[in-house]
């Protein structure tokens, strides 16, 4: 059954509004934007879903999605009225602000139907359109948005800069740490140096890193390694060894080639932070 919750209807004109915001976005595109979007704050953990969530700064729809999927998710995608209250109240309207953000809801192709970015279709889910949406705007609007002040959705242009909510899929209520996350607790050591040893530790339902300098950040893993979400960093697990998308290496055990490097390929880059890497190089 099709759940669909009708916003408020803007006390201005629908079309003068979207004007409005087509003129603003137009003055921000010749403003100099980042290349990829950016962290924030965050992670805020949804108490009802279990799940962690990022506000990015302002971008297309499309580098949004694309920072989130780095970061180990996507755009936020909305099950139902509680998930989308909370979504508004930490991200749009918290501090008296009045953000627009994206949420993993686009078309797949010019006019066609709706679709959450993990694959669900919005005929059997949740749905909260402002009226009159979604009306497909110069047939080109196939993103969609929160349209704060109102607590309902838009369609959009991919290129209108809107901040961004990024939903993480691990619900962290009651985690149980598989055996290749229990494998990574413990010492480290950068480059294989005994006195630049680093740590991964838990919580009851997470992972934490620290770095030898006394830097620490939330761990995820997924298929192919570990992720810190906040770093956007990446490492590939190779035999004793994590392998970082900046180029460093930690060894479970010191090491006589530390100053060889590592005898592995380097995993791909993955956008790394700059600040992560100088806190690993001195």
């Amino acid at each position: 059954m099709n759940l669909s919750i009708r916003c408020r209807r803007p006390e201005i004109g629908t079309s003068i509004m979207k004007i409005a915001l087509m003129l603003s976005g137009l003055v921000l595109m010749l403003a100099a934007l980042p290349v990829h979007a950016e962290i924030v704050f965050g992670p805020i953990n949804n108490p009802n879903n279990g799940h962690d969530y990022y506000l990015l700064t302002p971008n297309s729809w499309t580098a949004s999605e694309a920072e989130a999927e780095k970061l180990g998710g996507t755009l936020a995608v909305i099950k139902n009225a509680a998930e989308e209250h909370w979504i508004f109240s930490t991200f749009a309207s918290q501090g008296n602000a009045n953000r627009s953000l994206w949420i993993g809801l686009r078309r797949t192709s010019p006019g066609g139907p709706f679709q959450w970015v993990n694959g669900q279709a919005t005929n059997s889910t949740y749905l909260n359109w402002c009226d009159t949406q979604p009306d497909n705007g110069g047939g080109v609007e196939d993103k969609v948005e929160i349209w704060t002040p109102y607590e309902g959705w838009n369609d959009a242009r991919d290129d209108e800069q809107h901040y961004a909510v990024v939903e993480m899929p691990q619900d962290l209520r009651a985690k149980a740490f598989t055996k290749m996350e229990k494998s990574l607790i413990g010492a480290w050591y950068q480059s294989g140096r005994p006195d630049e040893a680093c740590y991964i530790t838990r919580t009851e339902n997470r992972l934490f890193i620290i770095t030898y300098d006394g830097r620490g950040g939330m761990l995820v893993t997924d298929a192919s390694g570990v992720i810190i979400p906040s770093w956007n960093m990446h490492g590939e697990i190779v035999e004793d060894r994590i392998l970082w998308s900046n180029g460093t290496w930690w060894s479970r055990k010191v090491t006589n080639d530390a100053a060889d490097g590592p005898p592995f390929p380097r995993p791909a880059t993955f956008g790394g932070f700059p600040g992560f890497a100088h806190s690993f190089n001195r």
